[in-house]
């Protein structure tokens, strides 16, 4: 089971209500209309309205998510990636 969360990603989403994640290293921000996440992808940004977080390991590196999902986002370096990418 390590091996997910040292090199494989995957998401899985059913009616836009709950999210399950796979390749999750870290929880860097959680509210009720956001959640940050360090990936072995990247990061990962979903956003919504009331947002629960379910189920986190981070031994094997799973996330469940529930709540009303929105959108889901991977950013190439951090917070400000989409506004670096507008002014270089």
């Amino acid at each position: 089971m390590e091996k997910s969360a040292v090199g494989e990603h995957s998401v899985s989403m059913l009616n836009r209500a709950v999210m399950s994640l796979s390749g999750v290293k870290d929880v860097s921000e959680f509210s009720d209309a956001r959640v940050m996440l360090k990936t072995t992808m990247g990061d990962l940004c979903i956003k919504g309205k009331k947002l629960s977080i379910n189920q986190l390991n981070t031994e094997n590196g799973t996330l469940d998510v529930r709540g009303e999902i929105h959108s889901m986002q991977y950013t190439s370096g951090g917070r400000d990636g989409f506004l670096a990418g507008l002014f270089k």
